[in-house]
């Protein structure tokens, strides 16, 4: 923690003003950022908070605790005071883990990214802090990500959702006919997250991510569950059942859209890790698996990185006749 004078204590959630003898109740103000005079608050909004007091010291609650590593300022009678509420030495500041997917390769009509985070973000203006270069002349790719009012957060505040303009990148709308699609094939792009992207306790990352790939031409097939490779476990054990498949899926698509049943119907308890980097996912069963034909079932909602799911194409047209697609696989444990 750091002041300029002996009478002020700040903690995150407190700051202590130490009465002198005699003194009677004094109000001080406290202000977001660093200032030197008393002039450059004047049009500042102060901290809202709660004052209390003892005997011997005034104490300032704020609404919202202090974030660390940024800095403050006590207007004290005409006296200012700047302050920092110094970072722990030992605190993880936020990182990138993975992203999905995180290959070299995508096609020109991709759609979406999922950023994972080690810790849970402050998703205010968090657009701001993410960009699409163009590798070619380095310059920044207008109108590439769709920046929604409220981002696509996970519950829990670690995963991050990036759509690539949608508009864009479906073929005959309007912002595709006006501005083209934002990958061109055979160009190169970087992702660039910043280090200014904050965790919840307003903590900047410790440095800027970057993710570089190519573009090769645009998908525009239906994904098949027929040639996914299933390798069945051993009857009386617990063994995973593993699932390779060829082309990139969406790793959000995935979740929660597989089950494992038999074949009159009844549902394999267990759970399924999604390993989309390494086009693979994973079944752990709850109970062993007898000797008998179980069935992989899928939703037809399962995409690839292009949005083309098991049922449709993204940019299909509508007249188009569907086609029942095929949702099951069937695999037998010995």
């Amino acid at each position: 923690m750091n002041a300029q004078s002996p009478r002020f204590s700040f903690a995150s959630d407190t700051l202590t003003l130490k009465k002198a003898n005699g003194s009677k109740k004094t109000p001080f103000t406290v202000y977001k950022g660093a200032y030197t005079t008393i002039d450059q608050t004047i049009h500042k909004k102060a901290i809202l908070g709660e004052y209390t007091q003892n005997e011997t010291t005034i104490n300032f609650i704020p609404l919202l605790p202090f974030q660390k590593n940024s800095d403050y300022t006590v207007i004290y009678g005409n006296e200012v005071f700047p302050f920092t509420i110094a970072l722990n030495p030992s605190y993880k500041k936020l990182a990138i883990t993975t992203l999905y997917p995180n290959t070299d390769t995508v096609p020109s009509n991709f759609l979406k990214w999922y950023v994972q985070f080690s810790k849970p973000i402050n998703p205010t203006k968090v657009y701001d802090h993410i960009t699409l270069i163009n590798n070619r002349d380095g310059t920044e790719v207008d109108r590439a990500l769709l920046p929604l009012e409220t981002p696509l957060v996970s519950d829990d505040g670690t995963l991050l959702t990036l759509w690539i303009e949608p508009g864009r990148q479906k073929r005959d709308l309007g912002p595709n006919k006006r501005l083209g699609e934002v990958l061109i094939p055979n160009e190169s792009y970087t992702l660039l997250i910043d280090k200014n992207l904050k965790d919840r306790q307003g903590i900047p990352m410790e440095m800027d991510f970057k993710h570089s790939f190519t573009i090769s031409n645009a998908d525009r097939k239906k994904p098949s569950i027929t040639s996914w490779e299933l390798q069945p476990p051993l009857a009386n054990t617990k063994d995973l059942l593993v699932i390779t498949y060829k082309e990139s899926l969406d790793y959000g698509s995935l979740q929660n859209n597989l089950q494992i049943i038999t074949a009159s119907g009844n549902i394999i308890a267990g759970d399924f890790t999604i390993l989309s980097n390494q086009n693979s996912i994973l079944f752990k069963p709850l109970n062993v698996w007898n000797k008998e034909t179980y069935i992989l079932k899928c939703k037809p909602i399962i995409e690839d990185l292009s949005g083309n799911n098991l049922e449709r194409l993204f940019d299909q047209d509508v007249t188009t006749k569907k086609m029942a697609p095929i949702l099951e696989r069937s695999f037998r444990v010995e």
